[in-house]
C-alpha cells in the first residue's frame, strides 16, 4: 500500500509537486489567522474541581489575578506631593481602562482607595486614607501617622514597610486578547508618566490573541481613541500631559515602576515566546542547511531537506488555524522539534539515493527512487510512526494544551514523512540523476565507507562487547543502579517565573515587589459553615487567626489578610487605638455586635473580598513570595495539615483557590500525566515492533536502549538537582519517540545480516558496520539541531534543547552498546526466526 505512494509520485511528478505546492501555500496563508491563549488556567483541564471552585469564589469575593504596579522611590519615599499625586493619577487612568474591572471604588487597589476604620465606642465609619493628595508638609505627615496607625491592614499591601514603594493592584477580565491589550494600555499610561507618551502603545494593535477577550465595537473603539489619543498627549495640557508645565516626570521626581503579577507573567510570556521563535527557527534552519551542505555538497541536498522541514511547519500551523486551535506558550516548541525532528527521513533517503546514482549514475531518477523505497519504506514508516507514538500518547494527558501539542506534532511529524516520501521522490523523478563530484570523490575514497574511523571504533566496541558480555553487562548494571538512585533524588518545580532569564524585565520586578510587599500570587483558603452566622462564633475565628499565625511562619508566605484582621482592627478603633484591644471580641454576641457596626458604617469595599453577607463563608488570603510549586506544596501541605488537625470538629468545609494553587495543582498534574505518556509511549512501540518483527522479545528489545537512557539521564538530573517540569516532560517525549528509530534501524538491519551468517558476532559487526555509523550521525543532526537552542534567550527552549540534546546522545550509545550485548548475552531465536521472512 505505502509503496503505492511512491510509485504515484515517479508515474505524476509534475502532479504531486504541483498538489504538494498548492496545499502549502494554502496552508501558509492560514497561518496569520492563529491566535493566542495565554491565561495559565487553560492548563487545567474544563471540569477539574480546582477550576470550578476557582470560578465560584472569583464570582463570590471577586478575587481575580492582577496586574501589579510597584511605584518605588528610594530618593524621598512616597509621602511626597509628587509621587502621592502620581499614585491617584496613574490608579485613575488604570481604572478607566475596559480591560480593567473598576466597578467599586477599590477594585483597583492603591493608597488612593484604601479605606480604614474610624469611630469610637459608640460610632463607626469607613473613610478613605487618602481622599484627597495632601498639599501641605502636614497633612503628608498626617497622612504617614494615619497610615502607621494602620499598618496591620496597609503595610505589605498598598504600601511597603519602608515607605518607600506603593502598590496598585488592578483585575483584569477574562480573556487573553483583554490581558495583552490592557497590558499594552498600562505600560503606555507609565510611559506617559516617564515623559514618553507612546513608547508601548503601538503594539496593542499587533495582538491576534483570543476572541474571548473582545469587548464588542464600543469599547474597542475606545482603544482607537486611546492610540490616537496618546499620539496627541504631546501637545496636551491636561494635569499629568507631558506638556503640562506642573507635570514633573517620575525620573525627575526619583519615582521607578515596576510591573509584575499573574497576567504580566503570561503575556510576557507568550511575547518572548513569539520573539525567541522568530530567531530560533531561521538559526536552526541555518544550522541544518550548513549539517546538510557538509554532508552532501549539493544544492537539492539542501534545498530537499529544507522544504520538507518549512513545509510540515507550515501543514502544522495551518491546520490549527484552520480548525481555529489557540496556539499555547507550549506550541511554541512545535515548530523546533518539527525542525530538529522532521529532517530524518529526507536525510536517509536522499543518503540511500546518492549512494544507488554512484553506483549508476545514467539510471533514470525514477528508477533510483523506487529501488531507495524497496529498501527503506518500511523502516522510514515505521520510524516516524515510532517518533508519533511518543507524543500521541499526549493525547492522555490531563491538561488541555498537552493534548493539543501532542496531537499536532504528530500531524507535523506524518506531514514531514509524507511530503519526503512523495515530494522528494517527485522531485528526484524529474531531476537529473547527479551527486556532488566533492560527495563523489569522499565515498570514491572510502571516507564514509565501512574503514571510516568512526565505523571502526563502532566495530572494536560491539567486537569488544561480543568477546566479553558479562563483564561488560555488569558494568551496565552497577551504572543503572548509579542512575536508579539519582533518580530518587528527582523532583517536580514549575515556575513561570523560570520561563524568563534573571535579567528580564518581568523578573526583575517581581524579586523587587516581592521584596517591598507581602507578595505578587495569592492563596485563597475558603472557609464554609453549614449554615448562615457561622462565621461569628468564637471558636471557628480564633482557628482562623491561628491558622494565619501558623501558615505566615512557613518560607515565602508574606502575610494574610482575613474577616479576623478586620474585625481585630475594629475593637482596635473602637477604643481610641489603644494596641490592647488589638484582638478579637471574646464572645459570639460581641463579634455580632462588632459586625452590625461594621454593616452600619456602609460596610467596607474590602470586606466583599473577604466574607460575603451571611456570615458563613470567608476567604482567607494569604500573599506568596514565590510561584515555585516545589515550595507551593509546602506551603499548601501545612495548610490541610492544620485543617485535619483543628478544624475538623467545627462544622466548617475548607477547600483552596488562587493562583498559587492552580500552579500546584497543575504540577501534580504535569507529573501524573507524563509519567503516564512515558509508559503509553513504551507500550505502544513494544506492541508495534512486536506486530512487526512478529516477536513479543523483539518488541522488548526495541524498547530497552530508549529505556536505559531515559534512566542515564534521569538519574544524572536527579544527581544536578535539575526539577521535572513543562520542558524536561516533552523532552523526554521526543527522545522516547527518536531514540527507539536507532534501535528500530538496528533491529530491521541485524535481520537481515543473520540471515547470511551463521555467526553472531559477525552479524553484528556487519550490522554496525552498515548502520552504526548512519545511527551515529542522524544522533549528531539532531543533537545540534537541539543544541542550537542553547543560544535561546527563551529559558524553557534552552532547557528543552540540552535535555534532548543528552537524551539523543545517551540513546545513541545504549541502542550501540545493549543491543549488541543483549544478543551476545541471549542470542535470541526470533533473530533467526525472522531471517526467514526478511523482506
Amino acid at each position: 500500500m505505502f509503496r503505492s505512494l511512491y510509485t504515484i509520485s515517479v508515474r505524476y511528478p509534475k502532479t504531486v509537486i504541483a498538489v504538494i505546492v498548492a496545499v502549502t501555500i494554502f496552508l501558509s496563508l492560514q497561518i496569520p489567522k492563529l491566535q493566542w491563549e495565554t491565561d495559565a488556567r487553560v492548563y487545567l483541564p474544563k471540569g477539574h474541581s480546582a477550576i470550578i471552585f476557582d470560578e465560584q469564589v472569583d464570582e463570590l469575593f471577586g478575587v481575580k489575578d492582577a496586574v501589579i504596579i510597584g511605584l518605588v522611590n528610594e530618593k524621598h519615599g512616597v509621602f511626597n506631593k509628587e509621587t502621592l499625586q502620581r499614585i491617584k493619577r496613574i490608579t485613575e487612568k488604570v481604572s478607566a481602562l475596559p480591560g480593567v474591572i473598576a466597578t467599586r471604588s477599590i477594585d483597583v487597589a492603591s493608597l488612593s482607595t484604601a479605606t480604614v476604620f474610624v469611630g469610637t465606642e459608640t460610632e463607626l465609619s469607613a473613610q478613605k486614607v487618602m481622599a484627597q493628595v495632601p498639599d501641605t508638609d502636614e497633612q503628608i505627615e498626617a497622612l504617614r501617622s494615619e497610615v502607621a496607625a494602620n499598618s496591620d491592614l496597609l503595610v505589605g499591601n498598598v504600601i511597603s514597610a519602608d515607605y518607600t514603594a506603593a502598590m496598585i493592584r488592578a483585575r483584569l477580565r477574562e480573556g487573553s486578547k483583554n490581558r495583552w491589550q490592557t497590558y499594552f494600555a498600562i505600560k503606555h499610561i507609565l510611559d506617559t508618566e516617564q515623559g514618553k507618551p507612546s513608547a508601548s502603545w503601538g503594539g496593542a494593535n499587533s495582538w491576534s490573541g483570543n476572541a474571548s477577550g473582545n469587548w464588542g465595537d464600543k469599547k474597542n473603539q475606545w482603544w482607537n481613541d486611546q492610540g490616537n489619543r496618546a499620539e496627541k498627549e504631546s501637545t496636551a495640557t491636561q494635569p499629568g500631559a507631558v506638556s503640562d508645565p506642573t507635570f514633573i516626570s517620575a525620573e525627575a521626581n526619583g519615582d521607578a515602576f515596576y510591573i509584575a503579577g499573574r497576567p504580566v507573567i503570561e503575556v510576557t510570556t507568550g511575547l518572548d515566546a513569539q520573539e525567541d521563535i522568530k530567531i530560533m527557527v531561521p538559526l536552526l534552519v541555518l544550522v541544518m542547511s550548513v549539517v546538510l551542505f557538509v554532508i552532501f555538497k549539493t544544492l537539492s541536498g539542501v534545498m530537499l531537506p529544507l522544504f520538507v522541514m518549512t513545509a510540515g511547519i507550515i501543514w502544522t500551523m495551518g491546520a490549527m488555524a484552520l480548525l481555529d486551535v489557540p496556539l499555547y506558550t507550549i506550541s511554541t516548541m512545535l515548530p523546533v522539534i518539527l525542525v530538529a525532528v522532521g529532517i530524518g527521513d529526507a536525510v536517509h533517503f536522499l543518503s540511500h539515493y546518492y549512494d544507488a546514482v554512484l553506483k549508476d549514475p545514467h539510471r533514470p531518477g525514477g528508477e533510483i527512487v523506487l529501488e531507495v523505497a524497496d529498501q527503506l519504506g518500511t523502516p522510514m514508516l515505521v520510524t516516524s510512526v515510532t517518533t508519533a507514538i511518543g507524543f500521541l500518547t499526549l493525547l492522555f494527558a490531563e491538561m488541555p494544551p498537552f493534548r493539543i501539542f501532542g496531537l499536532f506534532t504528530v500531524i507535523g511529524i506524518m506531514s514531514c514523512w509524507l511530503i519526503t516520501v512523495m515530494f522528494i521522490s517527485a522531485m528526484l523523478t524529474v531531476m537529473k540523476p547527479k551527486v556532488g563530484s566533492y560527495l563523489a570523490k569522499r565515498r570514491a575514497m572510502r571516507a564514509y565507507s565501512e574503514q571510516s574511523v568512526i565505523t571502526r571504533v563502532l566495530v572494536n566496541i560491539s567486537g569488544a562487547l561480543g568477546a566479553r558480555p558479562r563483564p561488560a553487562a555488569i558494568g551496565v548494571l552497577l551504572l543503572l543502579g548509579v542512575s536508579a538512585w539519582g533518580s530518587l533524588s528527582l523532583f517536580v518545580d514549575s515556575s513561570w517565573m523560570s520561563d524568563f532569564r534573571d535579567d528580564s524585565e518581568v523578573a526583575l520586578s517581581t524579586r523587587l515587589l516581592n521584596e517591598k510587599f507581602d507578595g505578587t500570587i495569592f492563596l485563597h483558603v475558603v472557609v464554609e459553615g453549614d449554615k448562615p452566622d457561622a462565621l461569628k462564633r468564637p471558636e471557628v475565628l480564633r482557628k482562623i487567626e491561628a491558622l494565619q499565625s501558623r501558615i505566615e511562619t512557613l518560607p515565602y508566605v508574606g502575610d494574610s489578610l482575613s474577616i479576623v484582621d478586620y474585625l481585630k482592627s475594629l475593637n482596635k478603633n473602637l477604643h481610641a487605638g489603644n494596641e490592647d484591644y488589638n484582638r478579637l471580641p471574646e464572645t459570639q454576641a460581641e463579634i455580632g455586635e462588632s459586625l452590625f457596626l461594621l454593616s452600619l458604617s456602609g460596610r467596607p469595599e474590602q470586606l466583599d473580598e473577604i466574607i460575603d453577607y451571611d456570615y458563613r463563608i470567608t476567604n482567607v488570603s494569604f500573599s506568596i513570595k514565590t510561584d515555585h510549586t516545589r515550595d507551593l506544596k509546602t506551603i499548601i501541605d501545612g495548610v490541610h495539615r492544620f485543617v485535619a488537625e483543628e478544624f475538623k470538629d467545627l462544622g466548617v468545609k475548607v477547600n483552596l483557590a488562587g493562583s498559587a494553587n492552580n500552579s500546584y495543582i497543575w504540577a501534580d498534574l504535569l507529573i501524573h500525566s507524563q509519567t503516564s505518556a512515558i509508559v503509553l509511549s513504551k507500550v505502544g512501540i513494544l506492541l508495534l515492533a512486536a506486530f512487526l518483527f512478529r516477536s513479543f522479545m523483539a518488541g522488548l528489545f526495541t524498547i530497552i536502549p530508549v529505556s536505559v537512557a531515559t534512566l542515564l539521564v534521569a538519574g544524572a538530573a536527579g544527581f544536578l538537582v535539575i526539577p521535572l517540569d513543562v520542558s524536561t516532560a516533552l523532552a523526554a517525549g521526543v527522545a522516547i519517540g527518536v531514540g527507539v528509530d536507532y534501535a528500530v534501524h538496528y533491529i530491521y538491519r541485524y535481520r537481515r545480516e543473520i540471515a547470511v551468517s551463521t555467526d553472531e558476532r559477525e552479524a553484528i559487526a556487519a550490522t554496525t558496520r552498515s548502520v552504526g555509523r548512519t545511527i551515529f550521525f542522524n544522533a549528531t543532526v539532531v543533537t545540534l539541531g537541539f543544541l542550537v537552542l542553547l543560544a535561546s534567550r527563551f529559558p524553557p527552549h534552552v532547557k528543552l534543547g540540552g535535555f534532548v540534546a543528552a537524551y539523543m546522545g545517551v540513546s545513541c550509545v545504549t541502542t550501540l552498546v545493549i543491543l549488541p550485548l543483549l544478543i551476545s548475552i541471549f542470542r535470541p531465536k526470533f533473530f533467526r526466526r525472522a531471517a526467514v521472512r526478511a523482506p
